[in-house]
């Protein structure tokens, strides 16, 4: 820039000098000086021609700091083209994944305008791609829970099922998902065939449970008349009390079986009413009487009296009993279980808080699975059935509740049942507000 610099200063310079010889230094400097402005922006105007259209126009040969623009912004638009080549690939190999998925995903924008979607949202939800762009998502799609779900992308529940008639019948899970500042990505899966899978799996257990609650009755009858006979060899003794545990185990785990099938069975609607949770503690806490002397646990509760629940009290007693009695169970002998019931921000909280041993945090997730044991040997030694934590997340879910599940290994653990507000009863609302 200093060489042209003094290149304009020279050829200023000079117009004056022969301007001077001739009485006219100011006016031959001043055109000169003028000359050189109108001829750079001839230049400047050719180079905004090229960067607008580099294919169009053809950029003549320039020196000096012109010539150095040039040469960057040259390889500054190869790099571009480059990187807009690589975007561009990378935008079609996306399209081909996306459009070779089952599912069909849609682009929505923030007015719910479709954007874009694949080659499945044609089969599976009638929208065709491009035919279909700028329409909005819900006058193609007219199910009021999924334009709920569009509407409020701040809700905890981001899917939801339902039982398309327009599509023989089927059943599409929908899921959006933030997609971009301004766009939202809109997933469909048809979840028929899983959910026919599912129910004939709930069937055949349900089904096997209910056949084995006959045999195991008689079974555990004369199991008991035997052990009450007065001439009962020694040897049949120890036997005959290992069979008789063992079938009254095998009886807890159908009942529990035949109740989860009552609960996972969608058409088996409990009545909901105003349930007295202060009762349902008391009442729990009177059953495990037994349990608690023997292992001289101390109870902390701190119960907000005024607070209900609307729901199935058999149900909630259920849950709640179960998480008594596991935190009573696998808590060491002179331990400390708190029982807290109380309202916060979202609704309320059940919360049962033990000082036990403590579950290992990769068995967290796995906890409400059925049957699953962190510690086989002490689960069987407790009489637990391995289902007790799955009972208690499948009454949550008819609540509309959430389990959440907190341990550390050697101080204890947390098991918190949140309600949202339309499960507390009118009273406790007006307690709240």
């Amino acid at each position: 820039m200093e060489r042209d610099l003094w290149k304009y200063a020279a050829i200023v310079g000079g117009a004056a000098l022969i301007g001077y010889s001739i009485d006219y230094a100011l006016l031959t400097a001043f055109l000169a000086a003028v000359t050189l402005v109108v001829w750079q922006l001839h230049r400047i105007n050719l180079i905004q021609k090229w960067l607008d259209d580099p294919k169009a126009h053809q950029l003549p040969e320039m020196g000096g700091l012109f010539y150095l623009l040039h040469k960057k912004l040259t390889k500054r638009n190869a790099q571009y083209a480059k990187r807009k080549r690589q975007l561009s690939s990378y935008l079609s190999q996306f399209r081909k994944a996306v459009s070779a998925m089952p599912d069909a995903i849609v682009l929505i924008d923030n007015n719910g305008k479709i954007e874009w979607a694949n080659s499945n949202a044609s089969s599976l939800l009638g929208i065709r791609w491009p035919e279909d762009g700028a329409v909005r998502f819900g006058d193609l799609i007219r199910y009021q829970e999924v334009a709920a779900m569009l509407a409020d992308s701040k809700r905890k529940k981001e899917t939801l099922e339902i039982n398309s008639i327009a599509h023989n019948g089927r059943s599409i899970n929908f899921k959006s998902i933030p997609y971009s500042n301004t766009t939202r990505m809109v997933i469909a899966r048809d979840v028929s065939q899983l959910i026919k899978v599912n129910q004939m799996h709930s069937d055949f257990v349900a089904n096997v449970s209910h056949e084995l609650k006959t045999p195991l009755t008689v079974l555990k009858g004369y199991v008991e008349i035997l052990q009450g006979a007065s001439d009962l060899p020694s040897k049949f003794v120890k036997p005959l009390e290992q069979m008789n545990v063992q079938s009254t185990r095998m009886q807890f785990i159908v009942s529990d079986l035949l109740y989860l099938a009552r609960l996972e069975d969608k058409d088996n609607v409990a009545p909901h009413q105003m349930v007295q949770v202060t009762h349902l503690v008391n009442t729990i806490i009177e059953a495990v009487q037994p349990l608690l002397e023997d292992k001289r646990h101390k109870i902390q509760l701190d119960i907000d009296h005024d607070l209900c629940l609307v729901g199935a009290e058999t149900e909630l007693h259920s849950a709640f009993s179960n998480l008594v009695t596991n935190a009573i169970n696998y808590t060491e002998p002179h331990g400390e279980i708190g029982i807290l019931w109380k309202a916060d921000e979202d609704g309320a909280i059940f919360r049962v808080k033990d000082n036990g041993l403590g579950i290992p945090a990769h068995h967290l997730s796995r906890l409400t699975q059925r049957f699953y044991r962190v510690d086989t040997d002490r689960s069987r030694e407790g009489g637990g059935t391995g289902l007790g934590l799955a009972i208690v997340k499948h009454v949550l879910q008819r609540h509309a509740g959430e389990l959440l599940i907190s341990s550390t290994e050697g101080v204890g653990s947390t098991f918190t049942c949140h309600f949202p507000n339309e499960q507390i009863s009118r009273s406790a609302q007006k307690k709240i507000s």
